[in-house]
């Protein structure tokens, strides 16, 4: 046993190898390969770029979806009683509220799986 270690030990530093703490060796430059439930912890680098780029993709998709409705509100107001722009306004707010919903519910799922992993 002593003698199978001495031998590990010395081809990973011949290799410039350095031994984890589960028995694998690991480059120096990276270290020690990551479990995966160390990947998915919000301390891992990898998952909080994914989690900013997700929130900031969502407060981007839930700010058009106020501008949408918002726009569709003032075309509403100035339609003048034209039925055709009436519904054009009324369809331009309904895709707005559609925009928040999925917004939200975004941020609801992602919130939903961060906590089923256990976040």
């Amino acid at each position: 046993m002593l003698i199978k270690d001495f031998l590990n030990i010395g081809i990973a530093k011949a290799q410039d190898l350095i031994p984890c703490s589960d028995g694998t060796m690991a480059d120096p430059d990276i270290g020690c390969v990551a479990t995966p439930a160390a990947i998915l912890s919000p301390e891992s680098s990898l998952v909080s770029i994914i989690l900013n780029i997700a929130n900031g993709f969502m407060a981007f998709v839930a700010g058009m979806a106020v501008i949408t409705l918002i726009y569709g509100a003032i075309r509403y107001t100035t339609a003048a009683g034209s039925e055709e722009q009436i519904n054009k306004a009324k369809r331009i707010m309904f895709w707005g509220v559609f925009g928040l919903v999925v917004a939200l519910l975004a941020v609801f799922i992602t919130d939903f799986i961060l906590n089923l992993v256990g976040q």
